[in-house]
């Protein structure tokens, strides 16, 4: 009784972010029945979700670790290229070093041949007269010219193979600094992993406590007040929207990590694009049935400094409705989860730009695949954290969720393009 004395006393202070309380003062026992089956069933959902969430956040887990094997193993690859590098720019500098001194050495014998013909012309003259012939004075005259020539085209020779080496090293310098560069991001992509890790142990090991405890009440319901019963399963409500915020930031702490991996840049504007307006109705037949901004919805997760926040736009069709790209880009993320988004899809596009589709039935699109605006993504539906059949459409600038409406044609819903 200590035990659920303070818990409910910690459910007290977390009534304000849960759904209303029933009040339990003066009901009938039919009534006190009544509620207490409400409330069995709200904690056996509770249950059933956390169990679901916590073999979603295990199974991510098991991506987490591929991934940083993966990473790691792209490292090993990085360095050993960095390493045949080095080998490769000192075998290019001690080249470097033996045509330097070869050319050093053609020079100085440039240089002696020619002070000797100047500073010593008899010497000449001596080589002239000694020859037997004509043919033999022109056969010595030639073999000088000869000795020049070749000893200039050597000369020659050994530069340009210089030049080339130079030219070599400097690209084997540059490839390798590309290589440093690469090894640097995988590092830091390494160690992002790393937080997604101990951060996605943490959610395990809070899942397993909302187990226990959800267990326990369980079991100990038909013992316990309606009133405190209902404190207990609010406060546990509170704990399950946490794990509803904590699952939606997960998808976009992985779409950071796709974004450090992949670089959109300039995305061309496809034909047909809508030349007034960023982005066209992803559901253009349906109607707005939730803004963006803070949110009176006890089930909306937390976000800032405000309790409830609805991170983007509800758009309500007919269950299946297809759903169509806002804009160009390429498809960044398709995932599915129990908790906040469901299935969903996220597109990245040119200028930081990022959008959600979530709730969706299924995906129509892979990772890694060009969109253009206004081609099928997805069909809705109401997976993950809905009430009902809808499109959660979120935008996100550099990772902040902001209101997508300014960048859609005004008014409802529409095909209008422009």
């Amino acid at each position: 009784m200590k035990r659920l004395l303070l818990v409910l006393g910690l459910a007290l202070l977390l009534l304000g972010a849960g759904p209303p309380a029933v009040s339990a003062d003066n009901l009938t026992p039919d009534q006190q029945k009544a509620l207490i089956d409400q409330i069995r069933a709200q904690l056996g959902s509770n249950l059933a979700n956390a169990m679901a969430a916590q073999e979603e956040v295990k199974k991510s887990l098991q991506e987490n670790a591929a991934q940083q094997e993966d990473v790691r193993i792209k490292i090993t690859e990085v360095e050993a290229k960095i390493a045949e590098l080095d080998a490769q720019i000192e075998a290019a500098q001690r080249r470097e070093a033996f045509l330097a001194q070869r050319i050093t050495a053609e020079r100085a014998q440039l240089r002696q041949l020619a002070r000797a013909i100047y500073t010593q012309p008899g010497s000449m003259l001596v080589i002239l007269a000694e020859a037997q012939s004509l043919s033999d004075l022109l056969t010595r005259v030639a073999d000088l010219n000869v000795a020049g020539a070749r000893a200039a085209e050597i000369k020659a020779s050994l530069g340009r193979d210089l030049v080339e080496i130079e030219t070599e090293r400097k690209k084997e310098q540059a490839a390798r600094e590309e290589q440093i560069k690469q090894r640097e991001q995988l590092a830091s992509q390494l160690e992002q992993l790393r937080v997604l890790q101990a951060q996605q142990e943490r959610s395990v090991a809070d899942l397993e406590k909302k187990i226990a405890e959800t267990q326990s009440e369980l079991y100990l319901l038909n013992r316990q007040s309606a009133q405190l019963a209902q404190a207990v399963t609010d406060m546990l409500q509170a704990q399950q929207d946490a794990i509803i915020a904590a699952a939606m930031q997960a998808v976009w702490t992985q779409m950071q990590l796709w974004s450090q991996s992949n670089n959109v840049g300039q995305i061309p504007i496809s034909a047909g694009h809508s030349t007034k307006y960023r982005f066209i109705w992803p559901e253009p037949t349906s109607h707005i049935s939730q803004p963006f901004g803070p949110s009176t919805f006890w089930f909306e997760p937390p976000y800032g400094r405000f309790p409830h926040f609805h991170t983007g736009i509800d758009l309500v069709a007919p269950f299946g409705s297809p759903v169509y790209a806002a804009d160009d880009g390429v498809v960044a993320l398709v995932g599915s989860s129990s908790q906040g988004y469901g299935n969903y899809v996220i597109v990245a596009h040119s200028g930081g730009l990022n959008t959600l589709y979530g709730h969706l039935s299924t995906a129509l699109v892979k990772v890694g695949q060009g969109v253009i605006q206004g081609q099928p993504i997805g069909l809705e539906g109401s997976t993950g954290n809905s009430t009902g059949a809808h499109l959660h459409f979120e935008l996100r600038i550099n990772q902040v969720p902001v209101d997508p409406t300014p960048y859609l044609p005004p008014g409802q819903p529409s095909p209008f393009k422009g």
